[in-house]
């Protein structure tokens, strides 16, 4: 048997090997990198109208409407990394953001998914809580609309030839 099928040539998807969350990267502008604390709220969604016909139906037709808000995520990130804010406030960026999922730590860069946004415009920033009583790392996030979401995978296998999918 293959490691893509068997012997009938069905592609399989065991899901042997899932991606962990948790080593990621932004890349803006196609050269700067940033260390980012979380980024939350990927998410497309297409808006949709219900049509019921006249009669006795027992469903009703869906009907996709034209996008009415922008597409939006969030990326938290530690106050005082860099020397100009990359993430202005309405900075609008010309190159797509490309968020890397990496396979591993980031000593050998391996992403195993790769989130591609266009059109992407910084619509709000908000900066986290001060406390006195606890120390914390302060941390700024900050909301990104986009247009545009293309998601990749790249399975371990294809980067590491070791590695039996």
């Amino acid at each position: 048997m293959s490691a893509a099928g068997n012997e009938i040539g069905l592609l399989t998807n065991g899901g042997l090997h899932p991606l962990g969350g948790f080593a990621f990267m932004l890349r803006i502008e196609g050269v700067i990198d940033l260390p980012c604390r979380a980024v939350k709220g990927l998410r497309r969604e297409n808006e949709f109208e219900y049509v019921q016909e006249g009669g006795v139906n027992d469903y009703v037709h869906m009907m996709r409407k034209p996008v009415s808000k922008p597409f939006t995520f969030q990326v938290e990130r530690y106050v005082g990394v860099d020397y100009v804010d990359p993430l202005a406030l309405g900075t609008e960026f010309v190159l797509p953001v490309i968020l890397f999922v990496n396979w591993g730590h980031y000593g050998a860069f391996k992403p195993g998914r790769t989130y591609t946004f266009t059109g992407c415009v910084v619509t709000a920033k908000e900066y986290g809580e001060l406390h006195a009583e606890t120390s914390a790392l302060l941390v700024e996030t900050t909301t990104l609309a986009f247009r545009e979401m293309v998601c990749m995978d790249i399975p371990g296998a294809v980067l590491d030839s070791s590695r039996n999918i």
